[in-house]
């Protein structure tokens, strides 16, 4: 994976997106109006709040991400999609573009929302964290763990052979 790069926003690309949302028949918005067809007036009205609030975003992009920066103060919010539209199944990725923007000491988390709060537009993804890089959640592990790569594919389980003492245990379960 490539260092992400920040892109310059346009002008133009205000523009297109207006474009692309007034491209949708009025039954689109239904979806954001609890079921009810809006007037012209009430979509013109939403899709200008979209195309705002995606202005406000800081774009960032490589070989293998689009990744838009929101910044929610205190907290800032990372919303990562993949250039091919498929879905990212590699979270030391999602790590590397946190680290990337906000840096290594940041800690950001994802969310699985309550259903009456639920987005899925497709195959992004959202994390979330505070701009402090002194702040901590409270949860979490309290210390680093990080195996080599030849650690992190070795078997970590013995075969089973009756109990576990610490002379079998994986290395990782041992303190």
């Amino acid at each position: 994976m490539t260092p992400l790069v920040r892109i310059d926003r346009e002008g133009v690309l205000c523009m297109v997106n207006r474009r692309m949302f007034l491209s949708k028949p009025l039954s689109f918005y239904s979806q954001f109006f609890n079921g009810r067809i809006p007037t012209m007036d009430e979509a013109l009205y939403y899709i200008e709040g979209c195309v705002q609030r995606m202005t406000g975003a800081h774009l960032y992009e490589n070989d293998l991400y689009l990744v838009q920066l929101f910044s929610r103060p205190p907290f800032f919010q990372l919303n990562i999609r993949r250039r091919d539209g498929q879905p990212c199944k590699d979270w030391r990725h999602f790590q590397q573009i946190k680290n990337e923007i906000m840096g290594p000491q940041c800690e950001a988390v994802e969310l699985f929302p309550a259903e009456d709060r639920l987005i899925d537009t497709g195959n992004e993804y959202h994390l979330w964290g505070y701009a402090q890089p002194d702040h901590r959640f409270p949860f979490g592990f309290d210390r680093r763990v990080v195996l080599s790569e030849e650690q992190r594919f070795a078997p970590q389980i013995p075969p089973h052979s009756g109990s576990m003492d610490s002379a079998t245990a994986p290395a990782l379960f041992v303190s």
